[in-house]
């Protein structure tokens, strides 16, 4: 009689035991990856180590310095503080003139003046473009500058408070090569007095075409027909938002310039009157805006667009007496136009007709707040405008069917629209 225990089922009523599984045969690293195959993808972890990285010593020095060309002023100063061998090729590139040609400072603008001088040396001659944003000028640091960069042809003094007639005098008569002056948003400036210029200007002249008086809202009309008494050679000239002028100082604009570009946005004082003596520009004039005169009517459109036929850009939004009549006579008057506004005006149907079959040249136009506008002349002016690249018809009672219209003949026209049914 056996003493052990049953291990029969159903006996003595116990489980049967699995046997144990059998060892696992012990595994290298180094058997697994010689039975792998390249083929299958995993040849990577044949490198268990970390990646190595690419360090800045394997370029050459030549092609550091052509990198480090293309940067201005400013940010090669900030780049030579990342190590010595960058500090040594900003050091050789600042003994050059070609990266002193733009110059974007920041701070006061007698402090940066003299630290771009000291900085500079002999290269000071070479600069061309001086740009500052938000800085404060004085008329010891407007002389500084005058007398350190005096080949200056670029100057942009933009959003500067303290800038006023006697800190921009010395720029005007000391700057010999200046032909292009930015100074958008320095509300406080105006023009110097042509009494206290034409002393030191002598028979001299500054050859400046370039002015940008966006937003300084201090310059009058005395200031204007200074400006234009002291820069002859001028051909462009923005005023937006100058509310001081009026046509007693657009009146001597074709006096002593020949225009090219004028723009009056948000002149609120200036009328047909002042139109009236803008078309004695004639040809010359190639770009007007008077966007927002509340003032101008189809009188002076019609006078203006009889004389500058060679008019390519027009911006009359907002002019709420401008209507048919007007658009007619720009239409019939200035065949070559490329660009057009006529929001928030009284152009109707007709009026888009008749620009349609006498501008086929039409490129971009801007019908915005227009409530007389319908499909009719809509079509009209997909019809006859295919080349149109972008139209505006928010706020306008257009439907689908002008809307169809446009995307059918003009194909490459992007259309502005508030209409959520357009697809």
């Amino acid at each position: 009689m056996s003493t052990g225990s049953c291990s029969g089922p159903g006996i003595c009523g116990g489980a049967r035991r699995r046997p144990p599984p059998p060892p696992e045969p012990a595994l290298s690293l180094a058997a697994d990856l010689s039975e792998l195959s390249l083929d299958q993808g995993y040849h990577t972890l044949a490198d268990c180590g970390p990646p190595r990285r690419r360090r800045d010593n394997s370029l050459s020095d030549a092609l550091w310095m052509k990198i480090l060309s293309y940067l201005e002023v400013s940010d090669l100063c900030r780049m030579s503080r990342v190590c010595r061998r960058w500090s040594r090729f900003v050091n050789r590139l600042l003994a050059r003139p070609e990266p002193w040609r733009r110059i974007r400072a920041a701070g006061p603008l007698e402090i940066a003046a003299r630290c771009a001088g000291a900085r500079a040396g002999l290269c000071a001659g070479s600069v061309r473009e001086w740009r500052m944003k938000n800085t404060a000028v004085s008329v010891a640091g407007a002389q500084l500058v005058a007398a350190t960069f005096r080949n200056l042809t670029h100057l942009a003094l933009t959003g500067s408070t303290s800038m006023d007639a006697r800190s921009l005098a010395p720029l005007i008569t000391d700057l010999m090569d200046l032909r292009h002056l930015d100074l958008t948003g320095c509300l406080n400036v105006d023009w110097p007095e042509w009494a206290w210029l034409e002393s030191r200007l002598a028979a001299r002249r500054p050859p400046v075409e370039y002015i940008d008086l966006t937003d300084c809202s201090s310059v009058s009309d005395a200031g204007l027909c200074a400006l234009l008494h002291t820069c002859p050679s001028l051909q462009y000239l923005y005023l937006r938002r100058c509310t001081l002028v009026t046509d007693a100082g657009v009146r001597w604009v074709p006096s002593y310039c020949a225009l090219k570009e004028l723009s009056m946005s948000d002149c609120t004082g200036v009328t047909d009157f002042g139109l009236y003596e803008l078309a004695k520009l004639g040809q010359a004039l190639r770009y007007l805006s008077v966007a927002k005169c509340s003032q101008v009517s189809d009188s002076g459109i019609r006078t203006l667009a009889r004389r500058c036929y060679k008019l390519r850009y027009l911006n009359a939004r907002g002019c709420g007496a401008l209507g048919d009549d007007g658009v007619e006579a720009i239409a019939r008057g200035c065949s070559r136009l490329r660009a057009l506004d006529l929001g928030a005006t009284d152009v109707s149907e007709n009026g888009l007709q008749i620009l349609a079959r006498c501008c086929p040249n039409l490129k971009k136009l801007a019908l915005r707040g227009c409530e007389l506008v319908g499909d009719d002349g809509l079509e009209a002016v997909a019809y006859y405008c295919r080349g149109l690249t972008q139209l505006n018809i928010q706020d306008t009672p257009v439907t689908l069917r002008g809307y169809r219209a446009v995307k059918k003949y003009c194909k490459r026209c992007v259309i502005e629209h508030t209409n959520p049914g357009f697809c």
